[in-house]
């Protein structure tokens, strides 16, 4: 019960800049057990406001310009996206605060920890732990939740 009052919540936070998009693109990203490069760039995306996109794919080409997949290893869109560098990519996109640890050495390994001390992202996981899309969508809906508290 938990779990799906959760969902609902992350669902209705994000629906206002989803309104014209295409459900089957969110029930794709929910569906997977481990998130694709493509799929969090079309999260990232909605997080900057851009609900312009038709696919997964389309966003990824746009992201691989001024995001920094290439330097990760991922040249496509199928590539998978850990918590970590998940965390990396919307703590940079909403220019989230960061810790010391991020200020020093900015990477996937400290923007975790920023974004759990946050509470952005919840639960266990380690840097290289494998994220699904129904987290993503957790942690973009906290973010947004954020994004609205603070402005």
């Amino acid at each position: 019960m938990k779990r799906v009052t959760l969902l609902l919540f992350v669902l209705i936070a994000i629906s206002a800049p989803l309104f014209s998009q295409s459900n089957e693109i969110i029930d794709q990203i929910l569906l997977e057990e481990r998130l694709s490069a493509g799929s969090a760039a079309y999260l990232l995306a909605i997080l900057d406001g851009d609900v312009t996109f038709e696919s997964r794919e389309e966003a990824f080409a746009a992201a691989r310009s001024d995001i920094v997949f290439e330097r990760f290893g991922l040249t496509s869109s199928a590539g998978e996206v850990n918590l970590g560098l998940f965390a990396h990519l919307v703590q940079n996109k909403l220019d989230l605060p960061k810790g010391l640890g991020s200020t020093l050495f900015p990477g996937p390994r400290y923007a975790l920890r920023d974004l759990k001390f946050l509470k952005m992202i919840q639960g266990r996981g380690a840097p290289d732990s494998p994220v699904s899309g129904e987290r993503a969508l957790r942690i973009v809906g906290r973010a947004l939740t954020e994004l609205e508290e603070r402005s």
